[in-house]
Order: C-alpha cells, then sequence, then structure tokens
C-alpha cells in the first residue's frame, strides 16, 4: 500500500505543471513551486514509515535497520532467566566457601592466642568454660552462668572483653562467625578436653589437658569448635558425647533446666558440616556423613534418635582427645 501511494505522489510530481515562460505570473509559479515542495516532503514521510515497518532490507548506501519482535524479546528473557538458574547455585557456594574460609581464618588466630596465653603462664591452658573471672578463674570468656537472674554480663561483648583471650584478640569480630545470622556475638567453643571441668556430669571419661606441652599428637586434638545454641550465648565447653566409654555413644546437648532451651550443641552451619581448629593451629572443615547429625544440629531430632551407629559420633570422640 505504501508502494502504491508513493507512486502516486510521484506521478502527481511529474504531471505538475512546469513553468516554461519567464514572463508567467509570478503567483502562480509560486504555487506550483510549494505544490512541488509539500509532494517531495509527502514522499520522503511515506518512505520513512515504509522503511520502519517493513522487515529490514539491505539497500545500495545503508541497511535499513528492524525493532525487536515481541517472540525476540520473549526467547532473550527465557535465556538469560535460564543462565540465571544455572550461575546462582554456583553463586551461593561459592560465596558459602568464602564465608567458611573466613570462619577457618577467625579460629585460627583465636587459637594462635590461645596458645600464646599458655606461653604467658608457665605453659597452663586457659579454661575452656565461661564462667564469671572475678577470682582469676581464667577462663576464656567471661558469659556466666545462663540460668542466673539479673546476668546482664552473659551475650554482651563485655563478657568477651572479660575473658582472658582478649588481651591478644583485641577484636569481638573473631568471636563471630560470618555465616552465623544469629544475633549472638560468639560462634565458638573450646573443647571440654582443654581444661574443661572435670567433673562426670557430662562427657565422662574424657582424657584432659591441662598445660600445652601434655597434648599428644596436637594435630587431631580440637581446641576451638564452630557450635550454636537456642539461647543468648553458648554456655560452658564444648562436649558433644555424654559418655565416651560407652558401647553406644549418645549425642548430648546442654538443656537449661529453668528453660528446656538447648544452650550448647554441635552445628551444620557450613553446608552439613562444621570448622574445628587443632592444638597445632590448623583448621580443618568436617563434613557430617550421616544426615541425622544435620538434623540434630538444627534442633530437628533428639540425641537417641542420632545416634545410633553413628559415624560421625566416633569422629568426634577421636578428635577431642578419646577416652583417658
Amino acid at each position: 500500500m505504501f508502494r502504491l501511494n508513493l507512486q502516486k505522489l510521484l506521478r502527481q510530481y511529474n504531471n505538475s505543471p512546469q513553468p516554461e515562460d519567464k514572463q508567467k505570473n509570478s503567483g502562480l509559479q509560486g504555487r506550483v513551486i510549494n505544490d512541488r515542495m509539500q509532494l517531495l516532503q509527502a514522499a520522503h514521510i511515506l518512505g520513512r514509515i515504509r522503511s520502519m515497518t517493513m522487515p529490514g532490507k539491505k539497500t545500495k548506501n545503508r541497511v535499513v535497520a528492524r525493532g525487536f519482535t515481541l517472540m525476540e524479546l520473549l526467547v532473550v528473557i527465557s535465556i538469560i532467566s535460564l543462565l540465571m538458574s544455572i550461575m546462582l547455585p554456583g553463586l551461593t557456594r561459592s560465596r558459602e566457601q568464602a564465608q567458611r574460609v573466613v570462619c577457618g581464618s577467625n579460629m585460627r588466630q583465636l587459637t594462635m592466642c590461645w596458645t600464646m596465653y599458655a606461653y604467658e603462664h608457665d605453659d597452663r591452658l586457659c579454661s575452656a568454660e565461661t564462667e564469671f573471672n572475678f577470682f582469676g578463674e581464667g577462663n576464656w570468656v567471661a558469659d556466666g552462668p545462663i540460668d542466673l537472674p539479673g546476668n546482664f554480663i552473659g551475650g554482651t561483648e563485655q563478657a568477651i572483653k572479660d575473658g582472658v583471650l582478649f588481651k591478644y584478640t583485641q577484636t569481638a569480630d573473631l568471636y563471630k562467625c560470618q555465616t552465623d545470622s544469629s544475633y549472638r556475638l560468639r560462634s565458638y567453643s573450646i573443647s571440654r578436653a582443654m581444661n574443661g571441668k572435670t567433673c562426670n556430669c557430662e562427657c565422662a571419661n574424657l582424657q584432659h589437658y591441662l598445660t600445652w606441652t601434655s597434648i599428644t599428637a596436637p594435630t587431631t586434638k580440637i581446641v576451638f569448635a564452630d557450635t550454636t545454641s537456642q539461647t543468648e550465648w553458648m554456655e560452658g565447653s564444648f562436649c558433644p558425647v555424654e559418655d565416651v566409654k560407652a558401647a553406644i555413644p549418645v549425642w548430648y546437648q546442654r538443656t537449661v533446666p529453668s528453660s528446656g532451651l538447648i544452650s550448647r550443641s554441635i552445628t551444620a552451619r557450613h553446608a552439613d558440616g562444621c570448622n574445628f581448629s587443632f592444638a597445632d593451629m590448623h583448621c580443618e572443615y568436617l563434613k557430617f556423613k550421616d544426615v541425622r547429625t544435620a538434623d540434630l544440629a538444627e534442633f530437628q531430632t533428639s540425641c537417641i534418635d542420632a545416634s545410633g551407629n553413628n559415624r560421625d559420633i566416633e569422629r568426634i570422640i577421636k578428635l577431642m582427645g578419646g577416652p583417658q
């Protein structure tokens, strides 16, 4: 249709009166010129419209471009969505791995501070417990009892600063794992085997080390552990097994009698696993082999149900130092 209109305009232009005599009326000549200009402008406009609405076509002097169709846009959007769905899981894993590395770095630096404390205190290890340091008990942090009425220090930065290791760290950021999304300021606990309490109420029959030089095979002995809780802070030292000498070891989670909340437990915040630091100051990531262990760490099952024939318990017992 545009071609017919353009041809019609051009015929009108060619058939328009031609000024042959220079003596003709100047008014008539002006109208003729004006009509020709209007025809040329209309032809130019029709040509532009035709170039925008017709499919792309390569001409002698230029290439007439055309816009995307709706179908082409939908295809492009679908391809982009597919690529994003493929890339996002990989980006998430990369981010988690980076946070795991930062967590391991925090634990390694804490272990260095733990070792420096022993060097400056005649080889004696700091206490793995979290009680107050009113009388020089040497606890690495000083949160105090979690069920003590009026305890406004526990779970605060002051409790970290009152611990004997803050002298060497000088920052509370090392005590927190980036993957830990809770409001707690601390994500780590020290193994009970490293100068923790020796009563038989929890984690009975565990070998205890009071000095740094007494630690045998330091490359295989846990110092700091990734932990979690349902309370404002993790209470006490790390002891996730009830009796290491039992025929069938059972997981242990510390429970506050007054509230029934779990105040200390293993964690699986790093892709169904957690970090541990060792007495020789290296750090390792432990991936849980039994899915029940991760469920226990997420408080989705009981210690009894997660214990029978669980390979992770045997690994933890061995890394904590084993039975005495």
